[in-house]
């Protein structure tokens, strides 16, 4: 009696463990989700009413990297289900695409995050325990850490144009050069072709 005492306490006590370590493990990935969202919400604000430039030097192109990163997958469903149904040229798309490109990101991303912490969180926190949840933050700890980078990269660069250094960077402001064309006319190209070459005497 006793025994059988002892294994239902130790039991409950191991239980009872398991539901703080899987509380933690949730508590954990919640932070993680809410500090992704937060970094998506800045950089849609940094890149808000800005070009859809990636090749060039401007401050906001890290955070239109970070937005376009996270986006990828929810732009590839939406691409799907645009070209089934034959709406690329709606009002919809047009708006994302080409009036403001860094609020689409951020709406696509902020959604994709929304139905991944939803999933996590209620169903595969209970179906696979602390560990899982665990392994889960990690993840989306790697994500808040390089976003924090790109922002991080764009506070640097504004200070660098600020603090007076940017000359240092010159040769990033000049304009492309021009590719240089040979250009051969057709009447040079076809009186070079009626010349004869000059036989060569052997001495």
């Amino acid at each position: 009696m006793s025994s059988n005492l002892k294994k239902t306490r130790y039991r409950e006590s191991v239980s009872r463990r398991g539901r703080e370590r899987l509380r933690k493990a949730n508590l954990r990935f919640d932070l993680c989700a809410a500090a992704l969202a937060l970094l998506i919400l800045i950089a849609m604000a940094i890149c808000f009413r800005q070009e859809y430039e990636l090749g060039s030097n401007q401050p906001s192109g890290f955070a239109m990297w970070f937005l376009l990163f996270l986006a990828y997958l929810p732009l590839e469903l939406v691409g799907l289900v645009s070209w089934l149904f034959h709406a690329q040229d709606s009002s919809l798309m047009q708006f994302l695409v080409y009036h403001n490109p860094p609020l689409g990101l951020g709406i696509f991303d902020l959604g994709l995050l929304a139905v991944v912490w939803a999933v996590i969180r209620f169903y595969c926190s209970r179906r696979y325990g602390a560990n899982w949840m665990r392994t889960a933050a990690t993840f989306l700890t790697i994500l808040v850490v390089w976003g924090a980078f790109q922002l991080g990269c764009v506070a640097a660069v504004l200070i660098w144009r600020g603090g007076g250094f940017s000359p240092l960077h010159r040769h990033l402001q000049r304009e492309a050069e021009p590719e240089k064309v040979i250009v051969v006319e057709r009447e040079a190209v076809s009186a070079a072709e009626r010349t004869p070459e000059p036989v060569q005497k052997n001495p």
